[in-house]
């Protein structure tokens, strides 16, 4: 069952994904397309998986804009329990392998999301001050996983790379995480071991960065991490 349930949920990827690139064709406004691609991703991944979300502080995603989403990153899981929060007006940052998966790559590419060369440090640093010109210009929010990779532990962070909050104080823009309970009791694609479940995902109050230098950084990263991590460590999945 398990991989019929997975097969299941890539069939809904690619569907969401052939829809993501009809819509990214004829639609004039681009803002949207990867809101609605992201939307149609939720209602088909999702029910082969057996997964359900509770969100907690939903009204957080919207409190402060433009902002900068720092999310926990733990699996390919993540994608159809983070996709329900993708709000419109916002761009993505993440690795350039992104770019290599049919049709999704080409609409990441198309709706203004920016892709990272994590083994070519110069280029990724330039890369980021592209997002912060499309906060300063655009007045788009980013999206970013400061992790960099996936988690290997269950209900743990890795460190916290610079990136978002060297960002954030240099366009002033709220840092809003976002922080999805550990995924490993319902998913593991290592062991072959898929459950349905509900995963909680808390939306955490907006960190002001107004004011702030690059004097603050340690201390930006490390209230945001331990606010991030208490949640976590307080957050579980319910299997059914």
């Amino acid at each position: 069952m398990f991989y019929l349930r997975v097969a299941l949920s890539l069939i809904g990827f690619l569907a969401a994904s052939i829809y993501g690139v009809v819509i990214a064709v004829f639609r004039r406004d681009k803002k949207l397309v990867a809101h609605d691609y992201a939307q149609m991703m939720v209602k088909l991944m999702r029910p082969p998986l057996g997964l359900k979300t509770r969100i907690v502080g939903k009204e957080n995603l919207s409190k402060a804009q433009p902002c900068i989403y720092v999310a926990n990153h733990q699996s390919a899981y993540d994608v159809p329990v983070l996709a329900e929060l993708y709000p419109a007006g916002t761009v993505v940052i993440g690795k350039k392998e992104l770019a290599h998966i049919p049709f999704f790559g080409w609409i990441y590419r198309i709706t203004g999301n920016i892709m990272i060369d994590r083994k070519d440090n110069e280029r990724a640093v330039g890369r980021l001050r592209e997002a912060e010109l499309a906060i300063q210009t655009r007045g788009v929010s980013v999206w970013i996983f400061p992790e960099g990779t996936r988690g290997k532990g269950a209900g743990e962070l890795l460190p916290f790379k610079k990136g978002a909050f060297y960002m954030a104080i240099a366009t002033g823009a709220p840092l809003v995480p976002v922080v999805a309970a550990p995924l490993r009791p319902l998913f593991s694609l290592e062991q072959r071991h898929l459950r349905s479940g509900t995963v909680e995902v808390r939306v955490l109050d907006p960190i002001p960065t107004t004011g702030l230098t690059d004097k603050d950084l340690p201390a930006l990263i490390e209230s945001t991490r331990t606010a991030m991590s208490a949640a976590l460590k307080e957050m579980a999945v319910i299997p059914t």
